[in-house]
Formats: C-alpha cells, structure tokens, sequence
C-alpha cells in the first residue's frame, strides 16, 4: 500500500481516532487484546457495547455498568483468550500487539481470526517509530524492531485471510511542558516494560527533550498507523 495515499485524520486520541474510523459500537461484545489497565474497555463500553479486555499482566475484575455498556477486565496472554469461537463483533489490539513476543505473534493474530464473528473486523492501533517522541525514547526504550515485527506479522497472519483492509493515520497529542513531565508519564509505564526509572532520568534522554522541545515546543505528537481488516 502506498502510504502516502493513506488517509489522515489529524490530531486526536487514540480511542477516538478508532471510534471515528469504526462507527458506532453500541450493542457490540468486543473484545480488547492487551488491555493494559483497561482505559479503551472503559471508553467502548461508555458507547454502549459490552468488552472484556485481557492482559497477562493484569487481575480480573467484576462486571462494572458504565454508560450505556458495560466491561470487565481478565488475565489471559494474547494467544490463549478464554472465549468461544465467533463470538466477538470486533476485536482490537490497541498498542499492544508489539508488546506480544516475537514467538506467539502467529497465535495472537490466529486467536483474533477465531474469535470474530462472520463479518466482523479486526482492529489492529500501533504506534509509528517516528518523530519527536521515538528519537527521546529510542534511547531507553527503542521499540523500532518489535514494531516491525508486527507489522511483519500483520501482514503474514491477518492481511491474507481477510476481504478488506483499512489504513489509517493520526496524531495523538502529547503535551510536556517540562522534563520532569515526559519523565513522570516514561517512568509511569516501566510496569508493562522493562526499562527503569533511571533509564529515564539518564542525562543523555534530558538532553534529547531538551533538543526536540527546542524545536517543537511543548508538542510531542504520537504518529499512529491504523490497520482495519474485515
């Protein structure tokens, strides 16, 4: 696919750039790959659909009532998800199918096509290794091969097996007024990660905010890259 034909809907969150590009949600089961703490289950159910969100790294929790939906969140890796086959309208990996190893990104992908429904649609939201934010974090976090990988890893276990795909871009808004801002959100996510506080303290990464705030001022904009396959 030619990226530069790619259509891009400028600046906005992450979950809102994928509700923009879905539709409406009310009345769907989806299910969220990697869920992390569960922020996009929370918002898809406020929009009236019902999400279990799993993660390896997290403890379940009840069903919580939440605008017009409802979700719970539950331990699971992504190529073991404990549910039945065709049973989710929409399946989602939102900034997480990097963080699925190298060895079971075939499975995660495999997983997803079970799980959907005749007709529903994989949703697959990743981070772009460029720009402000990726040259300061490259230097404790450097995410460029594993990105790739599951680029690789869409195109060799999803884009075959579905009729269509949907590429999209925007921008998430990252705002840092300071260092010790950019700090506080890096060191924030050391628990889903495997660098350290001090990694990110490091004088060479203040040195590096320092050059792009010089340039971009107190934007350091998130590129995202949205594959939709139906």
């Amino acid at each position: 696919m030619d990226e530069a034909s790619v259509p891009d809907l400028g600046i906005m969150s992450r979950v809102d750039g994928i509700l923009v590009s879905v539709g409406s949600v009310a009345g769907m089961r989806i299910i969220d790959i990697g869920c992390g703490e569960g922020q996009v289950a929370r918002t898809f159910a406020q929009q009236g659909a019902t999400v279990v969100g799993y993660d390896p790294f997290i403890a379940p929790t009840d069903w919580v009532d939440i605008g017009k939906g409802r979700f719970r969140l539950a331990t699971a890796a992504a190529d073991t998800i404990p549910e039945p086959d065709r049973s989710a309208d929409l399946v989602l990996f939102v900034f997480s199918l990097h963080h699925v190893p190298r060895e079971l990104l075939a499975g995660a992908l495999g997983e997803a096509r079970r799980l959907l429904k005749a007709g529903a649609s994989l949703c697959i939201a990743e981070p772009i290794a460029e720009g402000a934010n990726q040259y300061v974090m490259e230097l404790y976090h450097d995410e460029t091969d594993v990105r790739r990988a599951a680029a690789d890893a869409m195109a060799e276990f999803a884009r075959p097996y579905f009729q269509s795909e949907k590429v999209i871009h925007y921008r998430e808004r990252r705002t840092f007024n300071s260092f010790d801002e950019f700090a506080a959100l890096a060191i924030a996510g050391t628990r889903f990660n495997s660098y350290t506080a001090e990694d990110v303290l490091s004088s060479a990464v203040r040195r590096r905010f320092n050059e792009m705030f010089a340039i971009h001022g107190c934007n350091f904009d998130l590129p995202i890259r949205l594959n939709i396959f139906s």
